[in-house]
């Protein structure tokens, strides 16, 4: 394949990517098994799919935040907690193989879908939560920041799955909540991958471009159609990733 072509292809991916990923999570689904494919080892993929991921999650949250949408003070704790524990993930899996960890987590997500299809209330605001906000951050914030740095894909969905569910957030806050939050955990991972020169730039670069465009425009589509278009869609990728997981552990 020309490498020209090759380019253009990982930018698509990109877009397709930032759209599913500011929607729903999971983006890291389709970006991550297309590096692999094109013959990156392991360790650069990870580190290059953080970088280029971590754009799409920059501009949805700073569409997010010129929108009012969100404040900075809402997330200081979390985003604290997520930068230490997906900075502590990213060392660990620079020296272990992530094999266990990616044989559970489609049981998570497989939990995550019923969930999600059974419980109505996910496009209502409710009052009460089961935890405070400043435990949901230490306790949360560890284990999925943790995961992101160790792995990644998927941590958008269970960001937001743990939103819902243990702080009542309505499925729109939820997903808005979730992307700066996922952005500080990639940047945190993103700098260990660096130090350990596991990340390939050139590609990182095409695929961020087409990041950018791609959670640009869903970040409009949250802040203007919310829930309406978000459900279908957080539903959608969470069942094709149960799907191509459960596939790629257990077939």
């Amino acid at each position: 394949m020309p490498h020209a072509f090759l380019l253009l292809i990982l930018c698509a991916i990109g877009f397709i990517a930032g759209i599913i990923d500011t929607l729903a999570g999971g983006g890291g689904l389709i970006t991550l098994p297309a590096l692999l494919a094109i013959g990156l080892p392991p360790s650069i993929a990870l580190g290059t799919n953080k970088l280029q991921g971590v754009v799409g999650e920059l501009t949805a949250s700073t569409r997010f935040f010129l929108k009012k949408k969100m404040q900075f003070k809402d997330i200081g704790l979390g985003v604290c907690c997520v930068v230490f524990s997906s900075s502590l993930g990213a060392i660990t899996v620079q020296h272990l193989h992530p094999t266990l960890l990616e044989k559970v987590i489609p049981f998570f997500l497989l939990a995550i879908l019923i969930y999600i299809i059974l419980a109505p209330r996910l496009i209502k605001v409710q009052l009460n939560a089961r935890l405070s906000e400043k435990a949901f951050y230490i306790i949360v914030g560890f284990f999925i920041g943790f995961y992101n740095g160790f792995l990644g894909p998927g941590t958008g969905s269970f960001w937001t799955f743990a939103f819902i569910v243990l702080l009542n957030y309505s499925i729109v806050n939820a997903t808005i909540h979730t992307k700066p939050l996922n952005a500080a955990g990639n940047l945190a991972s993103i700098f260990w991958f660096v130090l350990a020169g596991n990340i390939d730039y050139s590609l990182a670069l095409v695929m961020a471009l087409g990041q950018l465009m791609g959670a640009y425009i869903a970040a409009n589509w949250v802040i203007y159609k919310g829930h309406w278009l978000i459900r279908p869609v957080f539903i959608l990728v969470v069942s094709l990733m149960t799907i191509l997981l459960f596939l790629k552990n257990y077939s």
